[in-house]
């Protein structure tokens, strides 16, 4: 993969209205969209390395479950 093509992407925490504590994002984004657009926290240690054409518009990256994996080897 082309580094110009890719995108290092991570977790970040944030709070919502009515709780105490923060909460994981159900997306990953990059570092600069989580801080400066989200003003949330990146949880360091998360990062991984996808595609730029893999984000939506607004960069999000929301890994799509497809039900279909590897069968534990035997």
């Amino acid at each position: 993969m082309n580094t110009s093509d890719s995108v290092t992407i991570f977790n970040f925490s944030r709070f919502e209205l009515g709780s105490d504590a923060p909460t994981v994002s159900p997306y990953k984004a990059p570092r600069d969209i989580i801080e400066k657009a989200l003003k949330c926290k990146v949880l360091e240690g998360t990062g991984e390395t996808v595609p730029r054409d893999a984000l939506d518009s607004k960069g999000r990256y929301r890994r799509v479950a497809t039900g279909w994996g590897e069968f534990p080897s035997q």
